[in-house]
């Protein structure tokens, strides 16, 4: 026994040093990401735009923005296998990691149909029925009816065969979900699915993309500090370039002139969720009139100062958008609903059985990934078997464009079981 695993500790050492993703500090790798010349080519291709009136009731005046559902659409010109595409925790359909993978996807012969997750804005205004996220099973199931709205919606625009499913973030759990819903309706018959970067638990990944902000800073003047450090970097880079531009080629140069601490690091990544959080806090609360932080009785107007609301929202994260408003507004409808109940239902481990069962799934993660807890990991290497694929390092979606781990996505969609 004790040489099986000396052997296997060996050949698990010499399976990551062959692997060549540049940014061994999961921080460091979730900021910047995979620079041009260590990804698969793929063409500048332009989606489609497709909007919807999903008769959600009325979009308030202040959020006039967010009216009308919006998804994306690459179709091959002939008939090819069509995948969704699942965004992560608050991107837009089109931010520029979906408009990547669907142009790398795109390149390699797939039609694909760019769709947001649940803490969209614009999901959260035109597509949730409750206008509040988080709850996952629910929200899955909301999910794949949209998908059949969505697929009929562009029928006679693509030509399909077989249809695949894949998604990063809270995408790549979206997905997972979506496989044991289809796995009881059929109406898909999805091929295969692939969740990159997944989260397990939707609480216990908030509250770790909370942390990254409150246990690094301390008060509005630290955060002051470290952003004029940053933008003070980014003029003087600039100056001696010549441009006020900075490419995805040159950021590198720019992030090792700044010598960022990790726990700046950290902040950064902390400060780009927590964004996010305040926005969700906010609209939820307009939009199921739930008092927190606004006023449900006072009109609102297309251009009103927002002054007030951030000032009440201030740096509400997400748990407090899980207990003051999620939770609230799900009580209203489920009177036996437990806080821990509904984090149980937010959570992987409430479909472990069809992730255990199933033989068209697979994940993608990494051994560092900022946004699980040891748990989780431990969760899904047992639950998943031979259905995960695990590299060393590359935080969180920081390597999902990396050529090795195109190809391997890639060979699992079109061939067998990839090695």
């Amino acid at each position: 026994m004790k040489k099986i695993t000396i052997l296997l500790y060996i050949l698990l050492n010499l399976w990551a040093y062959g692997y060549d993703y540049p940014y061994k500090n999961p921080y460091v790798a979730t900021v910047l990401a995979t620079m041009p010349e260590d990804m698969p080519e793929f063409d500048e291709t332009n989606y489609k735009e497709i909007k919807m009136d999903l008769k959600r009731g009325t979009v308030p005046k202040n959020l006039w923005y967010l009216e009308d559902f919006k998804f994306g659409l690459m179709a091959q010109k002939e008939k090819a296998p069509l995948i969704f595409l699942f965004a992560g925790t608050g991107s837009r359909y089109n931010s520029d990691k979906m408009v990547t993978m669907s142009r790398i996807l795109y390149k390699k012969g797939f039609s694909v149909i760019m769709l947001p997750t649940s803490f969209d804005y614009n999901y959260i205004v035109n597509v949730s029925e409750t206008h509040a996220p988080g709850y996952l099973l629910k929200d899955s199931e909301e999910i794949y009816e949209l998908m059949k709205i969505v697929l009929d919606k562009v029928n006679k625009k693509i030509k399909y065969d077989d249809i695949f499913v894949t998604g990063y973030s809270l995408g790549g759990t979206i997905s997972l979900a979506l496989g044991k819903i289809d796995s009881r309706e059929n109406y898909f018959n999805f091929k295969k699915i692939l969740a990159i970067n997944p989260t397990v638990n939707l609480y216990e990944s908030a509250i770790k993309l909370d942390h990254l902000l409150d246990d690094n800073i301390h008060s509005e003047e630290e955060l002051e500090q470290l952003i004029k450090k940053i933008i003070s970097g980014v003029i003087q880079f600039s100056n001696r370039k010549g441009t006020i531009s900075i490419d995805k080629s040159s950021i590198y140069s720019l992030f090792k002139e700044l010598h960022l601490k990790e726990e700046e690091l950290e902040t950064l990544i902390g400060l780009a969720f927590r964004f996010i959080a305040i926005d969700v806090n906010y609209i939820t609360d307009i939009m199921t009139k739930s008092g927190v932080y606004t006023d449900p009785n006072k009109k609102t107007t297309k251009f009103q100062s927002m002054e007030e609301y951030y000032k009440a929202v201030n740096y509400s994260n997400f748990e407090d958008y899980i207990k003051r408003i999620g939770y609230t507004t799900y009580k209203k409808t489920d009177k036996t609903l437990t806080l821990e109940k509904m984090i149980s239902q937010s959570s992987l481990e409430a479909i472990s059985n069809y992730l255990e069962e199933a033989n068209n799934i697979m994940v993608i993660t990494n051994e560092d990934e900022i946004i699980l807890t040891k748990e989780n990991m431990e969760f899904l290497k047992k639950t998943m078997g031979g259905k995960i694929k695990v590299y060393p390092h590359g935080g969180h979606c920081g390597n999902m464009f990396y050529k090795e781990n195109v190809e391997f996505m890639v060979d699992y969609f079109l061939g067998g079981d990839p090695k």
